[in-house]
């Protein structure tokens, strides 16, 4: 389907209530492919590739294009939406549930952090890293480091297919976006029902970080995913999806969930 504005974006599943899904740096709609079949009995899932990224690689990758396509797509669906972020999305997803206050039923934010300290020396020795390498390459190692050893080999195989895909200037315009960008203040401001979700084995955005994007954003709903990375959708999307139809349901958690 296609948006006034150009945007393509994919629509799966009947359910009455929509879920908008934001992926991670890097990476487009292949982030929710197994994750999306949970779901799509009960919700109708909202994906599509961000500036920068596939059928969108000729666009310039930027936090306030990202926001306005979201926006865009939260104007095209009736009644309140279910926003889910990964990683980058969450900087995104966290945004537009403040800008779009009255049309949002829920926030979902996975491997998310309130900020790097370090985030401009991180963009820079990433840009060094990559001056030696191919994206080929990098997409290898990511998917090997980033996935749990148990994680089919085909999914890690897919994820490096997608990141190799990507252009150098591309990723690590992305990657300023993000990583100079302080998320507390903006955090702050979220008001609907809010979950946060992380890897149990997430280094790059450890649980410590995801208590703290809690703190900010004064939910008591943040639960950590067993045998899991940064990427749980792909590491966990059974169990991932288990914790989002919850909370959709319910705007909550119980206890023990």
């Amino acid at each position: 389907m296609k948006a006034p504005n150009g945007l393509v974006y994919y629509r799966q599943g009947k359910g009455d209530e929509t879920i908008l899904m934001h992926p991670s740096l890097g990476l487009g709609r292949f982030l929710f492919h197994r994750i999306s079949p949970f779901l799509t009995p009960m919700y109708s899932i909202v994906t599509w590739d961000p500036r920068g990224i596939g059928d969108r690689r000729e666009l310039e990758p930027s936090l306030s294009g990202w926001i306005d396509d979201v926006l865009t797509l939260v104007e095209l669906t009736s009644g309140p939406v279910h926003l889910l972020g990964v990683s980058l999305g969450t900087w995104v997803m966290g945004r537009v549930a403040v800008l779009a206050a009255e049309r949002v039923a829920t926030l979902t934010l996975i491997g998310s952090t309130l900020g790097f300290i370090d985030g401009e020396q991180a963009v820079q020795e990433r840009r060094w890293q990559l001056e030696g390498e191919s994206m080929e390459e990098f997409g290898k190692r990511y998917a090997e480091t980033t996935l749990m050893p148990g994680t089919q080999q085909e999914i890690k195989e897919n994820l490096a297919l997608e990141l190799a895909m990507v252009d150098k200037e591309s990723y690590l315009k992305a990657m300023a976006a993000i990583y100079t960008v302080n998320n507390q203040e903006v955090f702050s401001q979220i008001g609907c029902p809010s979950l946060v979700l992380v890897g149990q084995r997430d280094e790059r955005t450890p649980p410590h970080m995801a208590d703290a994007v809690a703190d900010a954003i004064h939910t008591p709903f943040v639960r950590i995913v067993p045998r899991a990375g940064h990427l749980a959708v792909l590491d966990q999307p059974g169990r991932v999806a288990d914790y989002v139809a919850a909370f959709c349901k319910a705007r909550r958690l119980p206890p023990d969930y």
